[in-house]
């Protein structure tokens, strides 16, 4: 028995170690377990803190992003209205300055054109440029016609003793001095340079008609021409009109010292186109004068008798056409006896006419305008083979020759500026011109002619 219940003892105690080491094995595994997810939920807490942080840094990324995004937009707009605003000021420059020429549509249309660049300024441009056309006036006085030959650049060199009577270039020529001074008086006094061609036309009944002239009040159209383009005129005046090397219109002058400059002053279309430019106002719609070509000693000092001379002068003519100028028959010959005088001869005036349009007119183009060498008025058949070569329009040299407008054609009257008028006619030139006495020059010798 007491052997038994030993055995049972051993059995339980057995059962109790056993039992015990069953729950420390399951503590360890359960303290294990807790760990694992104690470590588990550290590294989920962890990864959520990253998550957040990662978050956190991503929205305020993004909105730095956004705020640099505004930024950028920001400044395209400054940039894009600061570029508006510069072009807009070159419209608004251009604008005014097709206004002062008279050309309001094209102004108009500039300032319409882009309705980005349409703001308080350019609409207040618009109301100004719309009261300058309300401010036109019908012109109805007489329709003025001045001329000149070639200007006299070193008079010093052509007259070096002012105290003798001189006829030819100082007769009939104005000194290159002479010619920018008379240009700021001609524009104070209103005048602005007018094209035959916006003038007079032909009705639709075949028939010559004069339109009407609408200039803001005080100004006053204004006809320029300018005769005998030889440039063959020797040492003292331009000896060629040339383009430069770079695109520009210039003359070649021999100096008094013999020495072969390239200036661009050397005679009136280079001055007075700068001087246009400078002043639009003196110009209605960019026109500018009237050259009147003869043909026997060629044109600017070229003298057509080669295919180089050629191309040098139809560069020339075709500058001048784009900035304004128009061309003239001033006949081939320029001869007074059998041809442009008293004794003409109608077969005459048909050779001349002939001859220019073979040699003249492929290099200036055909035109309309017949200015008559020595003011010559042609009538009857001689008359007639000018018109019916096509120059409707016809100007001798008679200031008191009023406009005449005949069914055939238009018969108008010119006066020429040189020595013989700033003497003989200075109170014509002073009351409808210019100041003649701050006009001519000191170094001016008497004229000859009476």
């Amino acid at each position: 028995m007491k052997m038994k219940a030993t055995a049972i003892l051993c059995i339980f105690a057995g059962i109790l170690l056993l039992a015990a080491c069953g729950n420390s094995a399951a503590a360890e595994e359960y303290a294990r377990e807790q760990e694992r997810i104690q470590l588990q939920q550290e590294h989920e807490a962890k990864e959520a803190e990253e998550a957040r942080r990662l978050a956190a840094e991503l929205e305020a990324l993004e909105r730095e992003l956004e705020e640099a995004r505004l930024e950028a937009e920001r400044l395209e707009a400054e940039l894009l209205e600061a570029e508006r605003a510069i072009i807009r000021d070159e419209i608004l420059a251009e604008a005014r300055w097709l206004a002062r020429g008279y050309f309001y549509e094209e102004a108009l249309a500039l300032l319409n054109e882009d309705q980005y660049l349409i703001n308080d300024e350019t609409k207040a441009l618009e109301i100004e440029i719309l009261q300058m056309i309300d401010n036109l006036v019908l012109f109805e006085d007489e329709i003025r016609h001045i001329f000149f030959h070639s200007l006299v650049l070193y008079p010093e060199h052509l007259f070096p003793n002012i105290n003798i009577p001189t006829g030819g270039i100082n007769e009939g020529f104005i000194f290159q001095r002479e010619f920018i001074r008379m240009l700021p008086q001609l524009l104070e006094r209103g005048y602005v340079l007018y094209s035959v061609h916006d003038i007079w036309s032909r009705d639709e009944y075949g028939n010559m008609q004069q339109h009407p002239i609408y200039l803001p009040p005080g100004k006053r159209p204004l006809i320029l021409s300018i005769d005998d383009p030889t440039f063959h005129y020797g040492i003292g005046l331009a000896n060629r009109m040339i383009i430069d090397e770079d695109g520009r219109l210039a003359t070649e002058v021999i100096t008094p010292e013999r020495e072969t400059i390239i200036t661009h002053d050397g005679d009136i279309q280079l001055i007075l186109n700068d001087f246009v430019r400078e002043h639009p106002e003196f110009s209605f719609r960019g026109h500018r004068g009237i050259i009147a070509a003869t043909g026997f000693m060629g044109i600017f000092g070229h003298d057509l008798l080669t295919e180089e001379s050629i191309a040098e002068a139809v560069a020339v003519v075709e500058y001048l056409k784009n900035t304004g100028w128009l061309f003239a028959n001033h006949s081939y010959t320029h001869n007074r006896v059998g041809f442009w005088g008293p004794n003409s001869n109608p077969n005459n005036i048909r050779r001349d006419v002939a001859q220019w349009r073979a040699r003249i007119e492929p290099v200036v183009g055909p035109t309309n305008i017949f200015i008559a060498p020595f003011g010559f008025t042609l009538r009857g058949e001689g008359l007639q083979v000018v018109l019916d070569n096509g120059y409707d329009l016809y100007f001798n040299v008679d200031f008191r020759q009023p406009v005449t407008v005949y069914p055939t054609h238009v018969l108008a009257g010119r006066i020429e500026i040189g020595g013989y008028a700033l003497v003989r006619w200075r109170d014509i030139l002073n009351r409808d011109f210019f100041n003649v006495d701050e006009v001519m020059d000191a170094h001016r010798p008497p004229i000859i002619s009476p």
